[in-house]
């Protein structure tokens, strides 16, 4: 499958790789690939740099769509009949709006969000956004206003952990003998078991003269509260896994030529096949490449192995003194290794041929002159992806 052809037929394409391949770059360009075929599209970011708002010509991201002018996308060259909205996670933000969004009553709701236990515990959450990522991208995906969903994640380890949260919090409720202890349900549940050796009240006793009777009594309110929410997690959780699984969802798996980078991507590969999450498309970013055929190169040195002196030595040009003959040397020599490089980045992409991947799914973007950071960069690299998509 194309890329277009990924962009127009699925409602979630995700991007993963390893940190500083171009993920949030790649993202940008998606996003922008898609309005132009006319789709209204959200690009989500899990990274907090300012790098998307700056490719796409916009002054800041926040936690809420930020539409993207038309002026900018067809300075894109990419002008369309869709719409292009981008947002940056703010975990914190989008933890409130789970709280905010699915308690069942306003009493509820504001009893969590005043109590320190949850202003204390938030922020393990926060400092590990994986499930708030899922949770703000299971809320886009059920409003509906948009079709496309680009999702730019953190480096490889944490994306792995993007895709298992929904299931790893549904564990968590599940199995925390703690929250059973808070609540009148689960202490009815429990009720004449014995806890590592000690009654349920004897228990508690014992939590009480540990922790302080003030924070028991704050945990008590905090997750009698939370009582109510639980199925809804558990039924977010289950819809997040079927969405991730799905027809509807793709990933796009980001690399460049580095070794560690290639090692990571297939680390992903494997990973998604193990778990049936499917892949759309592997894109090898910033590869090194050489437009001069070898045997330029050898005839330019006059059919010997090509050196850096023996190249130099056959300049021929009127005013040429020693000391530009050296600079010229020490330039070409620059270039022969250079050339090494594209040889070897030659030999990494020959190197996935073991994947199996489908026809098609391999895209190769060359190393650009700049750094990808504003929206003419975006522009020839979009240019580069589409020849590569090919």
């Amino acid at each position: 499958m194309s890329l277009s052809r990924l962009l127009q037929e699925k409602r979630v394409v995700i991007c993963c790789g390893s940190g500083g391949v171009g993920k949030t770059t790649t993202s940008a360009a998606l996003g922008l690939r898609g309005a132009a075929l006319g789709r209204k599209t959200l690009v989500l970011t899990i990274d907090p740099a300012r790098r998307l708002a700056d490719a796409l010509g916009i002054p800041a991201l926040e936690h809420s769509p930020t539409r993207v002018p038309q002026t900018t996308l067809r300075a894109a060259g990419r002008a369309g009949r869709g719409m292009l909205d981008a947002m940056v996670l703010d975990a914190k933000i989008a933890l409130d709006d789970v709280v905010r969004r699915h308690a069942p009553s306003e009493r509820v709701r504001d009893t969590i969000l005043a109590n320190p236990l949850y202003r204390f515990g938030s922020r393990a959450l926060i400092e590990s956004p994986e499930y708030l990522a899922m949770e703000t991208l299971n809320a886009l995906e059920a409003e509906g206003s948009w079709e496309l969903l680009v999702v730019d994640t953190p480096p490889t380890r944490h994306a792995l952990d993007f895709f298992s949260a929904p299931r790893r919090m549904v564990e968590f409720l599940e199995r925390n003998r703690f929250l059973a202890l808070m609540t009148p349900r689960g202490k009815d549940a429990l009720r004449g078991q014995r806890i590592v050796g000690m009654s349920v009240g004897m228990l508690l006793r014992v939590i009480a003269r540990v922790t302080g009777s003030q924070l028991l009594e704050a945990a008590r309110e905090f997750f009698t509260a939370f009582e109510g929410m639980f199925e809804g997690f558990r039924e977010r959780a289950a819809r997040m896994d079927r969405l991730l699984r799905s027809e509807a969802t793709s990933t796009v798996i980001v690399t460049s030529p580095e070794p560690h980078a290639i090692s990571e991507a297939r680390v992903l590969l494997a990973s998604f096949a193990a778990e049936g999450i499917p892949v759309g498309g592997l894109i090898v970013n910033r590869v090194a490449t050489d437009p001069v055929p070898d045997g330029a190169l050898r005839a330019w040195a006059g059919g010997a192995k090509p050196t850096a002196k023996r190249l130099a030595g056959t300049l021929a040009l009127p005013g040429l003194t020693p000391r530009d003959r050296d600079r010229a040397e020490a330039m070409i020599e620059n270039y022969l290794l250079y050339r090494r490089l594209a040889g070897r980045d030659r030999e990494a992409i020959r190197g996935l041929g073991d994947l199996g991947l489908p026809p098609g799914a391999l895209h190769v973007v060359p190393e650009l002159e700049d750094e990808v950071v504003r929206l003419e960069g975006l522009r020839k690299f979009l240019r580069h992806l589409g020849r590569a998509g090919r």
